[in-house]
């Protein structure tokens, strides 16, 4: 993992696809970021359409290019459950995964058809299920082994059938993974069927005995933002033996589903030790990764390796991939205004903004993402500064000891790579949720309206 990650190569805008004009303000989508915050207000979130349906159609021909076998490429839901966001990949041609009731509902409600959508997740009571079979959705990603009993006793009610996949937890923990990101590990993750426990195994009897719940292949997910291709393909090799049996045991593997995990170019998470580092001592680590070569078809040439190792020459399977982050990441940031400076001398700075882990920015507790003066980009990082967010919690943190320009109050933040999982995160902690906009070509439209207060309180029921 030696010189993986670059404080250095942080600091150039247009590494984010961001324009600088004659004043140093930051263009992005061809507007003016201090303009489109002036105009609709902070905390914002700024979506690039333009990037966000190119980097869609990206990820869709890589895979389809590498792959030989069919292909089916499905964007992630729970990184990004905007319905503007989604309604953008979903015209450049990426299909639904989605992981609750809630997701499951707006797949739905945006012009997906049932048979567009994977369902996954380890959580999936009666009503989620229900509405699967309803939706006559195309698989359910199985959990566990209790969910199996409980999806074949569904369908024996409603007289219906159903096509599964069977998620694998194959205890492959990617190199230099923080573990809190390892999906496959068995010992950190209750995720899919134990393989090395006989999980797997035990559910194709099961499904043996199934008349109305069908088998079409596995799933598998390895963890979050990796950084090393080669891992899809090790973690596959190592399913040899379970793929193997499932053959002998007259079973044919129609459809493989990867997951996703991929990672982006410009914001990663934190190792292990990093976070401890950070959350224990204040050293915030080291910025991007230094990786800057790596493709959507780098990690499709390794799964498709890793494919070919396990199936040989037989028949490939379908070939199912989850893009979450990578595809929403890098085409929204999120715009803050600095409320306040505040310093004790020979201590510290502090800039006091809009927004913190309160409200928007929970992933920079374990994430590392770059921030940037929108009004002028130009100047040179000359200061140590801790950036706060608004509310009346020491723990409101966006970034403690953070390299930054000269800031005064009034002028706007930029925090980059928002667009996955920071609108998940968001909440309402004394705050209204942010507003969403969208940026092509120069104009702005808003995607998602500013909570306003009489919404905040509007679920509650008082008694006199």
């Amino acid at each position: 993992m030696k010189k993986l990650f670059d404080a250095r190569s942080a600091l150039l805008p247009k590494r984010w696809g961001l324009d600088i004009d004659t004043d140093g303000a930051l263009i992005h989508g061809g507007c003016r970021l201090v303009d489109v915050a002036q105009t609709f207000g902070t905390p914002l979130h700024v979506v690039n359409e333009q990037r966000l349906a190119e980097t869609a159609r990206r990820f869709l021909h890589a895979v389809d290019d590498l792959y030989p076998g069919k292909t089916s490429v499905h964007f992630a839901f729970k990184c990004n459950p905007v319905p503007g966001v989604i309604e953008i990949v979903r015209r450049a041609g990426l299909k639904a995964e989605v992981a609750s009731e809630y997701e499951l509902r707006l797949a739905l409600k945006l012009g997906y058809s049932g048979r567009d959508i994977v369902v996954n997740g380890p959580y999936k009571p009666a009503p989620l299920l229900k509405l699967c079979l309803a939706s006559n959705v195309r698989f359910i990603v199985v959990d566990a082994l209790y969910e199996l009993e409980e999806l074949n006793a569904l369908c024996e009610a409603e007289r219906c059938e159903v096509d599964v996949l069977l998620r694998i937890n194959p205890d492959v923990v990617p190199k230099g993974m923080n573990q809190g990101s390892a999906t496959g590990s068995r010992k950190g993750c209750a995720f899919g069927l134990d393989l090395k426990g006989g999980e797997v195994v035990e559910a194709l009897a099961r499904l043996k005995r199934s008349e109305r719940v069908h088998f079409c292949g596995y799933h598998f997910h390895i963890g979050t933002g990796i950084y090393l291709p080669d891992e899809y393909r090790r973690a596959l090799e190592q399913l040899k033996q379970i793929v193997e049996h499932t053959h002998r045991e007259g079973f044919v593997i129609r459809v493989f589903d990867v997951g996703g995990g991929f990672a982006t170019m410009n914001s990663r998470e934190m190792t292990a030790r990093e976070l401890l580092l950070y959350q224990g001592w204040e050293r915030l680590p080291a910025g991007v990764p230094s990786r800057r070569d790596l493709t959507f078809g780098d990690f499709a040439r390794a799964v498709s390796g890793g494919l070919h190792a396990v199936f040989g020459s037989g028949t490939l399977p379908e070939l199912i991939v989850e893009p979450g982050r990578s595809i929403a990441s890098s085409s929204q940031v999120l715009l803050l205004t600095v409320h306040r400076v505040k310093e004790r001398s020979g201590l510290r700075k502090w800039l006091i903004t809009d927004g913190g882990i309160s409200n928007v920015t929970m992933p920079t507790y374990y994430e590392y993402h770059e921030v940037f003066l929108c009004d002028d980009a130009r100047r040179p990082r000359s200061e140590t500064v801790t950036i706060t967010g608004p509310a009346c919690f020491a723990a409101d943190i966006v970034y403690r000891n953070k390299s930054m320009p000269a800031v005064e109050p009034g002028m706007v933040l930029a925090i980059m790579d928002s667009g996955a999982y920071f609108t998940s995160w968001e909440s309402s902690f004394g705050f209204p949720r942010p507003a969403i906009a969208a940026v092509k070509n120069g104009r702005v439209r808003v995607i998602r309206k500013r909570e306003t207060f009489d919404q905040m309180i509007e679920r509650d029921v008082v008694y006199s």
